[in-house]
């Protein structure tokens, strides 16, 4: 089934529904065996990313993600975005790199996700 989006702007809308807390919409757009790699944490599975997007959308009142350049080659999306999101322990703010492959279908079914540890670290040392 397509999840009719096309396949160009599954990444826009992939983040676009993070910002807006849209865990229906998230899973929709992951193929079943889809994995995400991020960087300083790993190789996470569909369940466990999901879950963890679940968890960040639950504890954020507020989020962000502001794309600023986006390159699309074949079946791959690159795209360079902003974050910012609140918590109740304080403002995350970060940039990201994204690279995302797509199926037939306009899924997404690998993900990389870049970062910067350092800031990360910072924010989330000691925090569950």
């Amino acid at each position: 089934m397509n999840i009719g989006i096309p396949p160009t702007q599954t990444g826009p809308s992939f983040l676009e529904a993070i910002a807006a807390g849209d865990l229906a919409t998230l899973d929709a757009m992951l193929a079943p065996t889809a994995t995400w790699w991020v960087q300083g944490w790993g190789e996470l599975d569909r369940n466990a990313l999901l879950q963890g997007l679940a968890n960040t959308i639950r504890r954020s009142n507020e989020r962000m993600l502001t794309i600023s350049r986006m390159t699309v080659e074949g079946d791959r999306i690159a795209i360079e975005a902003e974050g910012r999101f609140s918590f109740a322990e304080g403002l995350y703010c970060n940039s990201y790199v994204y690279i995302f492959v797509i199926d037939r279908l306009g899924r997404i079914v690998e993900g990389r996700e870049y970062l910067d540890t350092a800031v990360a670290a910072q924010f989330y040392q000691g925090k569950d």
